[in-house]
């Protein structure tokens, strides 16, 4: 098989206690007692608007996308990216979904994490094999601690 396709989501979305958002609120409004404490506005408007910014995406509904892989390109939606543009892949199998994980060749595309659902890894590691190399990635702790803080 040469080709691939499947729909999901563009992120998992968590599910959110209401005390996530009263926490982060909390916070917030710590953070802004101090600012004033120490004369910043600047940084009382900029953590207001911040977990404004973090309430909203926290609530965002994800897209559904489209996604093809065949042995040259891989497509999201309406975006195509080519594969030689990267450098490794690799697949990281998690109890929420599998996550297809290339590595760029060049700091414009850097990094893209692709979500899998339901797709057979096997088919796509056949797939991306013989364009990109499998090479083990690990998460950053950006992403470790997102998942964390469900977000």
């Amino acid at each position: 098989m040469d080709k691939l396709t499947w729909r999901a989501l563009e992120f998992e979305q968590p599910e959110r206690h209401p005390n996530w958002f009263i926490s982060l609120w909390i916070l917030a409004l710590a953070l802004v007692v101090v600012a004033i404490i120490l004369k910043s506005y600047l940084m009382a408007v900029f953590v207001i608007i911040s977990a404004a910014l973090i309430n909203i995406y926290a609530v965002k509904e994800p897209n559904e996308y489209d996604f093809f892989l065949d042995t040259e390109n891989l497509a999201i939606g309406e975006k195509i990216y080519k594969l030689a543009d990267f450098k490794s892949f690799w697949i990281f199998e998690r109890e929420n979904g599998n996550v297809l994980s290339l590595e760029g060749k060049n700091i414009t595309n850097s990094h893209l994490e692709v979500p899998l659902a339901e797709t057979d890894t096997n088919t796509v590691r056949d797939i991306l094999s013989p364009a990109v190399t499998e090479k083990e990635h690990n998460e950053s702790m950006t992403d470790i601690l997102a998942r964390i803080l469900k977000f």
